[in-house]
């Protein structure tokens, strides 16, 4: 992989990484005023986009694994989520045509 798309690619685990932490943290401040099983599910999805903003980061092997569902799912969080999915998915496809 080319050293430009390289970049890409640390920019979208960073963002994935900080679009969950945002989701827990606005989990954490609405914990009081949200039903228990929504905070279940927004803290598995929170933990889930750290988790492929960290395979991506830490240069996984398969991590379009875990990337190519996350991004699908993310974008229909407008607007940040749309953001970084699209820029995933343009990412990813540039990538397999390159190879």
């Amino acid at each position: 992989m080319s050293a430009g798309m390289n970049i890409h690619k640390r920019i979208i685990g960073v963002c994935w990484v900080l679009f969950g932490v945002l989701i827990l943290s606005l989990l954490a401040v609405n914990f009081s005023h949200t039903d228990q099983r929504i905070t279940i599910v927004g803290a598995l999805v929170g933990l889930v986009y750290a988790a492929a903003g960290f395979a991506l980061l830490a240069n996984l092997p398969r991590s379009w694994r875990i990337g190519l569902p996350c991004a699908a799912l993310s974008i229909f969080s407008f607007p940040i989520g749309t953001a970084i999915g699209f820029y995933y998915l343009w990412y990813y496809f540039r990538r397999e045509k390159l190879n």
